[in-house]
């Protein structure tokens, strides 16, 4: 399916809305000695997701591909280059959080 301009718009008019109420990822690390993926955002908030929480494609990922994650989409997107996956970080706090109902909301 073809994605139409308006579309597009409505996209980027939401992510604008976002911008303003949500907090943003300035930085991401991997914690190896506590199994977590950190996140630090720019209202001073740290998140740590445990390993076992992320998509498997992820979390069992040979540890330098692992390790290699960037904080993309104006601070709302995490991506792993080697492993060519990525996540909403909105949906992965919900997940952490919340469980899956959340996230899917």
């Amino acid at each position: 399916m073809a994605t139409s301009e308006q579309s597009i718009q409505a996209a980027l008019e939401r992510g604008r809305a976002l911008d303003l109420v949500q907090p943003r990822a300035v930085a991401v690390h991997v914690d190896t000695r506590r199994q977590r993926l950190v996140l630090d955002f720019d209202n001073g908030a740290e998140f740590a997701v445990p390993f076992a929480l992320l998509p498997a494609v992820i979390a069992q990922a040979e540890a330098t591909k692992f390790a290699r994650v960037n904080v993309e989409g104006a601070g709302h997107d995490l991506y792993w280059p080697d492993l060519d996956e990525g996540l909403y970080i909105p949906d992965l706090c919900a997940k952490a959080t919340f469980g899956e109902l959340a996230a899917a909301a």
